[in-house]
């Protein structure tokens, strides 16, 4: 038996919205590279002590507890972690989507932010792109921005409806977003 593809809707380009697992990887790598700074900042200057509990919290100290481990860290630590932290998500995130329309991740994986049009998104949709993560970032407890990427048209998280963004292939960039208006509707096997 041949198998043979039926396409329930014809479009003259594939879906080069459809790419969230690439999305996810990404996100992971861009993450991952947030981290590993903000965790250099804090043992630099948090004179970081590994204590056996958070039972005794000498002043001008904190302490951070997480099961059998314990460590103290100077009060100081917070306030660089914090200004660490918004410079970095403006220098791995804002900027170069704003720019380039892609993070390192992005670029890694061969994915780009645009408008409808195809064009960079700009400062202004960037940011909210970012600040749109109070909302698509619940995925501790719901997968907010998994779910509205895999259902929405265009594949497209809160953040992306929110700034009028796509994310596509990086072979999209400077055409206008053509995309699957069901972005659960694939291509089924013919039976005959």
């Amino acid at each position: 038996m041949t198998d043979r593809f039926v396409q329930t809707e014809r479009t003259e380009r594939p879906d080069e919205t459809r790419v969230v697992l690439r999305r996810c990887v990404a996100w992971l790598l861009d993450l991952s590279s947030l981290a590993l700074v903000l965790v250099v900042v804090v043992w630099v200057t948090g004179d970081v002590e590994r204590v056996p509990n958070c039972d005794t919290i000498p002043t001008g100290r904190a302490c951070f507890a997480y099961g059998d481990n314990a460590l103290l860290v100077n009060s100081r630590a917070l306030v660089w972690f914090f200004l660490s932290l918004i410079l970095m998500v403006a220098l791995v995130f804002i900027l170069p989507q704003a720019v380039a329309g892609a993070t390192a991740g992005k670029t890694a994986m061969g994915i780009r932010v645009v408008r409808r049009d195809g064009s960079p998104p700009g400062g202004l949709r960037s940011t909210i792109r970012v600040v749109a993560w109070v909302v698509d970032g619940i995925v501790l407890l719901l997968p907010v921005a998994l779910w509205a990427a895999l259902v929405t048209p265009g594949h497209r998280r809160v953040g992306d409806l929110a700034a009028g963004t796509f994310v596509v292939r990086r072979r999209a960039v400077g055409r206008p977003v053509r995309f699957a208006s069901r972005p659960w509707q694939v291509q089924v096997p013919s039976i005959s």
